[in-house]
């Protein structure tokens, strides 16, 4: 009887505890791989830091091609950083949505066995 003690003991102190970490773990990483804070702090930034030098004097032909490849630069940037952090984002929920299920699976699934086995037992006399 001191081993069913101790299992629990260790289930729901533990292994609960290690289950927590593990899905603080892909959190973290879920954050960290999409870079959601930096994304956001250069999503203006141009695309690849890809700009030309404002042209000297007034040629209004040179102006127009760097106001229009700056533009374009900064446009492109900003979409595929928006883009990343949607799929983030997206990624994010998933990744808490599938732990707190999982944890909540974690903990309920011996008490689950334990009424199939007492279900079991009274099916069986």
């Amino acid at each position: 009887m001191a081993i069913l003690l101790v299992f629990w003991k260790w289930y729901y102190g533990e292994a609960a505890g290690n289950v927590l970490d593990a899905w603080r773990n892909f959190v973290i990483f879920a954050l960290n791989y999409f870079s959601i804070p930096l994304l956001l702090k250069t999503l203006f930034a141009p695309w690849k830091r890809d700009i030309t030098r404002k042209p000297r004097g007034l040629d209004i032909k040179k102006f127009l091609d760097y106001l229009a490849f700056n533009l374009i630069s900064r446009g492109l940037g900003f979409l595929v950083r928006l883009i990343t952090i949607l799929v983030g984002i997206v990624f994010l929920i998933l990744v808490t949505v599938v732990g707190a299920i999982f944890f909540a699976l974690w903990l309920v699934m011996p008490l689950v066995l334990l009424g199939l086995l007492i279900f079991a037992a009274v099916l069986i006399i």
